[in-house]
């Protein structure tokens, strides 16, 4: 059996054609880009996906007629939070907010006392992440594309629609939206009330794994795809890298330093002790939750710096640079917030800071307290889950985990084991895992990863306790400057950076 895996990123979707025990057949890729607008609002146009989804199948379906093959069935994942209003017909009334627009800060700020409330029942704080709060805006700025909105979808909601004309969203999707329970699985009408939401305007909730719908006559004949085979929820991309790492049970983290940074622990239930310095969704494993914690800006930090300072460098010349730099990058520090800072307390204002720098510090030590910055602000998250669930295990993956010093970075400052498996399409896979499971060819998630992961190849750094012990040091000192550089500024108590 074949799966097509479709995954939409921020910046291009792929279909990778899998055999079922993880073989990759084929992969066909489509770039797009979003578009960056005054005041931090960032929208797309939702042709692109589209556009995207048609070439794909299209290629997709030539290709595996080529090699003697053909497409059982279609699995999807996707970023998550990208809110696209659309009309009776399913068109698009707008371009989609996308999940990393800030135009919904003012609407977030005025509603911090209703925090605990939200958090009770959604297990996260309000954030303009979430795709609750950019309705919201949509109904208190854009009146006029609210009242002709039928229904609110996130971007694969769209893409199933487009296959397999079926209007739905899975759990995963759900509880990024700050409107559904995270207990009872539904639309809340406390939150849909405190949002200003009609819930006839939200898609009817599904377990990811389910089978969505199948292949529509006028899909097939658009992109040459079989008429009638499934299609497949396989729940947000994090959910799904998160799997394809080895997060199918308790115990077990993933660390994915792509665009974003993302923590993902999974957890059987809502921790009783849960408070508001993580996140709980759902899992796209049945029956199971996970615990997130972010950080909003990693490769694209580092994309930033490398087109600033090094554009003629190639990436070994930059890690040779990392490499040759002492631990402490010689006392400067990088408070990694280009976006702001999400959890533990979703200061949307805040800004990035190169601080301790003196007339000796070179570009070689702020690119490396940069990465040094991202690691210590992934480990204040470790930290976090530890109260929760017990971690013994850490997986990475994404962009910057292509770098062996940074890797070294990482597991020093964490003072734990990183193991890094397989290529770096731990999404696709976990999608294909999600997808197989609910094609009755593994008997659980857990089975599926046993088989499909157990040609990878397979790399574990090892932390060395003397640079453990650099890593302490540097961060005692680095907590000292940065109280003395921030403590007259954040008097508010909204933020403060531990590392």
């Amino acid at each position: 059996m074949n799966v097509l895996v479709i995954d939409v990123g921020t910046s291009s979707m792929r279909g990778i054609l899998f055999e079922h025990q993880g073989k990759c057949l084929t992969e066909k890729q489509e770039f797009y880009q979003a578009t960056y607008l005054e005041n931090s609002w960032v929208e797309q146009n939702p042709a692109d996906w589209e556009n995207a989804l048609y070439s794909i199948l299209k290629q997709s379906v030539a290709e595996a007629e080529n090699m003697g093959e053909k497409i059982d069935a279609i699995s999807i994942t996707s970023q998550r939070s990208s809110v696209i209003p659309v009309d009776e017909n399913i068109r698009p009334l707008s371009n989609a907010i996308m999940w990393q627009d800030k135009r919904t800060n003012h609407i977030c700020e005025s509603m911090e006392n209703l925090n605990d409330k939200v958090f009770s029942l959604c297990g996260s704080r309000v954030n303009p992440v979430f795709s609750g709060s950019k309705m919201m805006w949509i109904r208190e700025e854009r009146p006029e594309i609210y009242a002709k909105t039928y229904k609110f979808m996130v971007i694969p909601d769209y893409l199933i629609y487009l296959m397999t004309g079926r209007i739905c969203t899975d759990y995963t999707y759900g509880s990024r939206s700050l409107l559904m329970n995270i207990r009872t699985h539904e639309w809340d009408d406390e939150l849909l009330e405190i949002f200003h939401v009609e819930k006839e305007k939200l898609c009817e909730l599904v377990e990811p794994g389910s089978v969505c719908g199948h292949i529509t006559k006028a899909f097939a004949e658009i992109t040459g795809c079989q008429g009638g085979i499934p299609v497949i929820t396989a729940g947000g991309d994090q959910q799904c890298g998160a799997i394809g790492q080895g997060v199918v049970k308790k115990g077990v983290m993933s660390v994915t330093t792509g665009t974003g940074g993302y923590l993902i622990t999974a957890t059987d239930q809502v921790p009783e002790n849960l408070e508001q310095d993580a996140i709980c969704n759902f899992s796209s494993v049945k029956g199971q939750y996970i615990l997130e914690s972010s950080v909003l800006t990693c490769c694209s930090a580092f994309d930033w710096f490398r087109r600033q300072f090094y554009p003629d460098s190639s990436f070994d010349e930059i890690n040779r640079e990392v490499e040759q730099t002492p631990i402490g990058s010689h006392g400067c520090l990088c408070v990694p917030y280009f976006m702001g800072r999400s959890t533990p307390d979703w200061n949307n204002m805040a800004k990035a800071e190169f601080a301790n720098v003196t007339l000796g510090t070179t570009k070689q030590d702020m690119l490396r307290s940069l990465l040094e910055g991202i690691c210590y602000e992934i480990r204040n998250g470790i930290d976090i889950m530890n109260k929760y669930v017990k971690v013994s295990d850490i997986y990475i993956n994404g962009g910057l985990s292509n770098s062996a010093p940074f890797n070294d970075i990482q597991t020093n400052v964490y003072g734990m084991k990183i193991i890094r498996r397989g290529k770096a399409d731990a999404t696709a896979r976990g999608a294909l895992m999600i997808a197989a499971t609910a094609m009755g060819i593994f008997e659980n998630v857990e089975k599926a990863f046993e088989c499909i992961s157990r040609q990878d190849e397979v790399k574990i750094y090892l932390p060395d306790d003397k640079k453990i012990l650099e890593y302490e040091r540097y961060r005692a000192q680095m907590n000292r400057i940065y109280k003395r550089a921030w403590g007259e500024k954040q008097k508010d108590g909204k933020f403060e950076f531990h590392i």
